[in-house]
């Protein structure tokens, strides 16, 4: 996941703001809505070095006096390479518990799956996709969880035209940091409409992290919802002396939400 969100304490403070007075924690969500995902992980751990052994020569017993017969060749590529793999399906549940005057979201997002289970985190969905909540909870918010949120800010697609062959880049690029989502319309239908997607993204710095994205969106421009999503990322970072190199693939459906089920005749 990397830095994906932009984690301050101004926003921190905003995603874990309490309810409006009188509001208690078992409120009924305004809108729930639920997707399934099917999510592979392949890391590969690269070190530098750690491929070498400058091995030892043999030893022989001559008249009594050990010998030896000189150290054998340099083995190795001067790298070590550790790949490991996840996978895991399961589903993400959001919780629209308010709607803000400026048009922001709060939520809640969890996520359930063997060996993947997320607990509930409280989070503030800016009108353009900007994911606010408390720092400490970061280690609890998945890369899939976080595409799911910016995709249902009430303005991601706001009133752009539907026609194909539209465009836009989402820039959430700040100092030292670089966050470009690129979304292209290659198909429509009423009130669908599907979306080529990238994403660019570069943190600067000794513990520095880049991202490439590809993939595609199927998004209901009058619902304001995902409705299927899939997509390929690659990132790489550096880990002390080791650098990992992680794809992952994921692939979302939605499978619920309380608006459609409510505006069904």
């Amino acid at each position: 996941m990397g830095n994906r969100v932009l984690v301050l304490a101004l926003f921190a403070a905003l995603a874990a703001a309490p309810l409006p007075a009188g509001a208690v924690e078992s409120v009924r969500p305004l809108r729930t809505v639920s997707f399934d995902f099917d999510l592979h992980v392949a890391t590969v751990t690269e070190t530098p070095g750690g491929g070498v052994s400058t091995g030892r020569g043999a030893s022989v017993v001559v008249k009594g006096r050990i010998v030896s017969r000189g150290a054998s060749p340099t083995r190795g590529s001067g790298e070590s390479a550790v790949k490991r793999t996840f996978s895991a399906k399961g589903s993400i549940v959001v919780e629209v518990i308010q709607a803000t005057e400026d048009s922001g979201l709060v939520v809640d997002v969890a996520e359930n799956a063997i060996d993947r289970s997320r607990p509930k985190v409280r989070m503030a969905i800016g009108p353009d996709g900007l994911i606010l909540f408390d720092p400490k909870n970061i280690a609890s918010v998945t890369e899939e969880e976080l595409a799911v949120a910016r995709w249902m800010a009430r303005g991601f697609y706001g009133d752009r035209p539907t026609d194909p062959g539209t465009s836009w880049t989402n820039d959430q690029s700040s100092t030292g940091r670089t966050d470009l989502e690129h979304y292209k319309v290659v198909e429509r239908d009423a009130h669908r409409v599907t979306l080529d997607y990238s994403l660019d993204e570069k943190v600067a710095g000794v513990s520095g992290y880049e991202a490439t994205r590809a993939g595609s969106l199927v998004y209901d421009t009058a619902l304001v919802v995902p409705l299927k999503a899939s997509f390929q990322t690659e990132s790489r970072r550096q880990v002390q002396g080791s650098y990992d190199v992680t794809h992952t693939t994921v692939a979302l459906t939605l499978t619920a939400d309380t608006f459609a089920t409510a505006r069904k005749p």
